[in-house]
């Protein structure tokens, strides 16, 4: 009775031991596939070079592209998101006070005009100063948090 309680444990042993080396054996593609992807291969060529079909390299960027988009979103914090909304409309401000100060004859108007821009960079560059620091004690806390890779 016992023999027959070790084989199937054996079994689901040896099932899992294979499906985690097919795992293995994917996520090393997925890999080289991502590698060859970034040098600006061709989808035709990664395939050629791996032996696997176009629908497996176009299925496997999908999933790294799909798992990239998940995971910005998971990480990114809605003070992370507010920064960067601020950040672009400040580019979109200076875009449009640029093309009004090129648009101005007069001298005063176009100096108040710059002034706006000037302060505006510098609103930009402190508000990125901060984001960095910010940056930094968020990357902190992701090391705490899956371990230090180094």
């Amino acid at each position: 009775m016992s023999e027959l309680n070790q084989k199937p444990q054996e079994n689901r042993k040896e099932q899992t031991q294979k499906i985690m080396g097919v795992k293995d054996k994917i996520d090393e593609r997925r890999y080289q596939v991502y590698l060859m992807d970034l040098q600006c291969i061709n989808n035709n060529e990664i395939a050629d070079k791996l032996g696997v079909s176009l629908s497996t390299i176009e299925k496997d960027l999908y999933h790294m592209r799909y798992f990239c988009v998940k995971w910005y979103k998971d990480v990114m914090d809605s003070s992370t998101k507010s920064f960067l909304d601020l950040y672009n409309q400040i580019d979109i401000v200076q875009a449009e006070l640029w093309k009004m100060y090129r648009k101005e004859t007069d001298v005063n108007v176009k100096k108040r005009i710059l002034d706006s821009i000037v302060s505006n960079s510098i609103k930009k560059n402190k508000g990125f100063k901060g984001m960095s620091c910010y940056s930094e004690v968020w990357y902190a806390r992701q090391r705490e948090i899956i371990g230090n890779p180094d």
